[in-house]
């Protein structure tokens, strides 16, 4: 077993290790002096590996907050179809209209149409690109963990916005 160097200072975890398995080649952690990467590994009882890389190696570290355009489409084309219904449908008589489908339907449309953001970090090592995505829907819970990597880049002077 080796002790962590008394340097290193844990930055952010990314993927935490019992979410190993569902986040294959994704960065898991950053630290002052290495960057965690869980690989893929085939044929093998265990469905990953932990690689550790160097962050000295590390050239850049890209940033960039990405927008789930389809589920914004549908959203919007869902929020557009109730709106249309309710002002130029016509119903025949006797027939019950669910309000509060429709509603749920509309508002549902209008949460998708404002979309949902993702983070996504790029790494360059050894002019290897790694990358780190969150998952849809965790874009609050990992702000504070992409703000930590974000200036500690800054710091280092390795940050850029855009990934090229």
């Amino acid at each position: 077993m080796t002790l962590p160097n008394v340097d290193e200072e844990h930055i952010a975890t990314l993927v935490y290790p019992d979410e190993y398995a569902k986040n294959i080649n994704q960065i898991a952690s950053v630290s002052t002096q290495k960057l965690v990467f869980v690989k893929r590994k085939v044929a093998s009882l265990t469905p990953f590996e932990l690689l550790q890389f160097s962050l000295s190696e590390c050239s850049a570290i890209f940033y960039e907050i990405k927008w789930a355009v389809v589920s914004m489409i549908f959203g919007g084309l869902l929020a557009l179809s109730i709106l249309l219904v309710l002002a130029f449908g016509s119903f025949p008589a006797g027939m019950s209209v669910p309000i509060g489908a429709m509603g749920f339907c509309f508002v549902l449309g209008v949460v998708l149409l404002r979309g949902p953001k993702r983070h996504r970090l790029t790494f360059v090592v050894n002019g290897k690109k790694f990358r780190w995505q969150s998952k849809a829907g965790d874009f609050k819970y990992k702000l504070v963990s992409t703000q930590k990597i974000v200036a500690f880049a800054k710091e280092k002077g390795i940050f850029s916005n855009f990934d090229t």
